[in-house]
């Protein structure tokens, strides 16, 4: 069993030890790329897919959200989890573009212009987001997130979790309270259990 585990958008792998400890505890092998924007992501998990194996798929932010695309798209998935994920990006990138001029929100959506104005153009935020790709038979997913997620708004994530299990797939999601966009403090050691139960109960065999 290997894990590849993704930054979010801006980050590195040194920033996500908190989401690679937990899975390599469990003597899982985590792979985590560096990459720059979405479509990079998505490029590097594929060629890591093709190596073969069965794979968890966990990431943190932009990386949570191609972490549930590829769960959707590519065989090979065991199990997704995503931590302070977007589920719809074109919902997504609309809020942070709603953001008061200087704050986190607006500087993100400025940041995402900047790098590649195709990623904020609605065709491709609609073909990138998960809530399109939702369909029964899905590998289990869990989802974390922050009740005070200043960048990702929590009820997108809700409303993901409630059409998932209407269709019949194993998803938890678990509200963290007071956590973040990045979890911090207690927040991390909140994660690091809920990663080891979801995986000990769904993705190892």
């Amino acid at each position: 069993m290997k894990a590849i585990a993704l930054h979010g958008f801006g980050s590195s792998p040194e920033k996500i030890n908190w989401l690679i400890g937990p899975l390599r505890a469990l003597n899982v092998e985590v792979l985590a790329p560096s990459y720059r924007d979405f479509e990079d992501g998505l490029n590097k998990v594929s060629e890591l897919i093709k190596g073969g194996g069965r794979f968890i798929i966990a990431g943190h932010s932009m990386g949570g959200a191609i972490a549930l695309l590829t769960a959707s798209t590519l065989e090979s998935v065991d199990c997704a989890i995503s931590v302070s994920g977007p589920t719809d990006r074109l919902a997504q990138v609309r809020w942070l573009s709603e953001g008061e001029p200087g704050s986190i929100r607006r500087r993100t959506y400025e940041e995402l212009l900047r790098i590649d104005s195709r990623q904020v153009m609605e065709e491709f935020l609609r073909r990138t987001s998960p809530i399109n790709y939702l369909r029964s038979g899905l590998p289990p997913i869990l989802l974390i997130h922050g009740a005070n997620d200043e960048l990702v708004n929590i009820n997108q994530v809700v409303n993901y979790y409630e059409k998932a299990k209407s269709l019949g797939n194993v998803i938890e999601l678990i509200r963290v309270e007071g956590m973040p966009h990045t979890p911090r403090g207690k927040d991390i050691r909140i994660i690091a259990n809920a990663i080891e139960n979801f995986v000990r109960r769904y993705c190892i065999r």
